[in-house]
């Protein structure tokens, strides 16, 4: 098997928590069993946190698992956002 053939590694719980920063273990299992890479979950990060109205109107496209990830970090900032109010 050559090296180009090689999947990346999915992310390790400890490297999602080094992106993400204190997270509760829930969210981090359900990354997880994804299997989204540390480059992937890095990537959804920064797509939730990107205010660059011109680079979403050029319709830059996620990976699927980057997608995914994006999702459920979505939809737990919308949770903590509810919480706080």
């Amino acid at each position: 098997m050559s090296l180009s053939n090689k999947k990346p590694k999915p992310a390790t719980g400890q490297e999602i928590r080094s992106i993400l920063g204190p997270v509760d273990d829930e969210l981090v299992t359900t990354i997880m069993e994804i299997g989204a890479t540390h480059k992937e979950v890095l990537q959804a990060l920064e797509w939730l946190d990107d205010d660059d109205y011109m680079g979403r109107q050029l319709g830059k496209s996620m990976d699927i698992s980057v997608a995914r990830v994006h999702k459920i970090l979505q939809r737990d900032r919308e949770q903590l956002d509810e919480h706080e109010r």
